[in-house]
């Protein structure tokens, strides 16, 4: 009985030991600060002209879709956050984590024109 009793308690210590870890990913993630501070012309802007204007520009407008401008860029912003989650934008890849961040940040501060 003393033997069940050890190895009880045992198995409960392992168990609590491993669920108490504490899991970081490895991706980039924006602090509150860093979200305040993102703006159209110095953070959105650059990442539409390296990654949806050669496909979505008012020569060639891609599904319809030209993001030359900040106008369209806000218009189409929840559905380009949508497609860049999701992997199906750009063709090239997935981007990373901390710039598809900088638009859902941009987005929930109100697409500001700054």
């Amino acid at each position: 009985m003393k033997k069940l009793h050890l190895l009880f308690l045992g198995i409960s210590s392992l168990f609590i030991a491993t669920s108490c870890t504490k899991t970081t990913s490895a991706s980039t993630t924006l602090s509150t600060a860093d979200c305040v501070a993102i703006s159209y012309k110095t953070d959105i802007a650059p990442i539409m002209s390296a990654n949806c204007i050669s496909c979505h520009n008012a020569n060639q407008a891609s599904a319809g879709i030209n993001l030359s401008t900040y106008a369209n860029v806000a218009k189409y912003a929840s559905s380009s956050l949508n497609a860049m989650n999701n992997g199906s934008m750009p063709p090239a890849g997935k981007l990373p984590t901390g710039t598809i961040q900088k638009l859902n940040c941009w987005i929930s501060q109100g697409k500001l024109n700054n």
